[in-house]
């Protein structure tokens, strides 16, 4: 595989590099490269997905994604709850006055979960690694708790208890899930443009907390311990499914890392 390091070793110019290292082909604006990148992005994500909602009922308290098609979605067998048909972040999760047209606009997180408020969380706890904010307080904060995922609800006992959008305000956590490629040797310039990115939607959404669940994988198929594996974990997957997890996710971006290098040399050359 390229990397910047082999330009240097064979003398290559910048220019010369940034074709052909998988990094910067993130910057690349040849329309079938955006479009490589984006499916490398939204094959992820469905990915992760399918193995969240294989978890208990967490499937259930998922409430929009933005992760591509439907089509692309039945292709890789994804039943998604229809609580989650939506690709915007749903109204009920914003102040009663906030516009629609800031709705469909606004930076749209991969997808959202909303679960039951755990005790622990009402007591301004939350996951490893997760960022989250309290209503009220209007700020981020990195947290470093060890409480346990976002409780699995139960509809057997009362189909209607759990439904995410019959929770109030004050009894629901909202998680939101962002998956982003990043450089392998460089995760933390993408984990801050992240947090960046959500910084305003989470101060508006309206729960008990919100976190912010930043997953990150290497554009060479780097799996990361703090940015990848624990995320997971507080989603909800136990070992054995964050390896397979992982696993799957470390081929696809090698493959795809393969792809972009052999197609963008093929540009090159026509």
């Amino acid at each position: 595989m390229w990397y910047c390091s082999n330009s240097q070793q064979v003398k290559l110019a910048p220019s010369a590099c940034s074709r052909q290292c998988p990094a910067h082909l993130s910057g690349c604006q040849h329309t079938q490269i955006r479009e490589m990148i984006t499916e490398r992005h939204n094959l992820a994500c469905r990915m992760i997905l399918k193995a969240i909602s294989k978890t208990g009922s967490l499937g259930s308290c998922i409430v929009s994604k933005d992760i591509g098609s439907n089509e692309r979605m039945t292709m890789q067998n994804l039943q998604i709850s229809e609580t989650a048909e939506s690709r915007i972040v749903p109204k009920w999760l914003l102040p009663p006055r906030f516009p629609d047209k800031d709705r469909f606009t606004s930076k749209r997180p991969d997808f959202v979960l909303v679960t039951p408020s755990a005790a622990k969380t009402q007591k301004q706890q939350t996951n490893v690694g997760g960022w989250v904010l309290q209503s009220g307080r209007g700020q981020l904060r990195e947290t470093g708790s060890t409480s346990a995922a976002p409780p699995a609800t139960s509809r057997a006992t009362n189909p209607r208890q759990h439904r995410p959008k019959d929770l109030s305000k004050t009894r629901r956590d909202i998680h939101l899930v962002e998956i982003k490629y990043c450089e392998d040797t460089r995760p933390q310039n993408q984990l801050n443009a992240t947090k960046e990115q959500h910084k305003d939607l989470c101060n508006i959404l309206q729960g008990a907390s919100v976190t912010l669940h930043i997953i990150l994988l290497g554009v060479g198929g780097t799996i990361y311990n703090t940015h990848t594996l624990k995320p997971f974990k507080e989603l909800g997957l136990d070992s054995q499914r964050v390896k397979k997890l992982a696993s799957k996710l470390h081929v696809h971006s090698v493959n795809y890392a393969a792809k972009l290098v052999h197609t963008r040399r093929a540009l090159s050359s026509t």
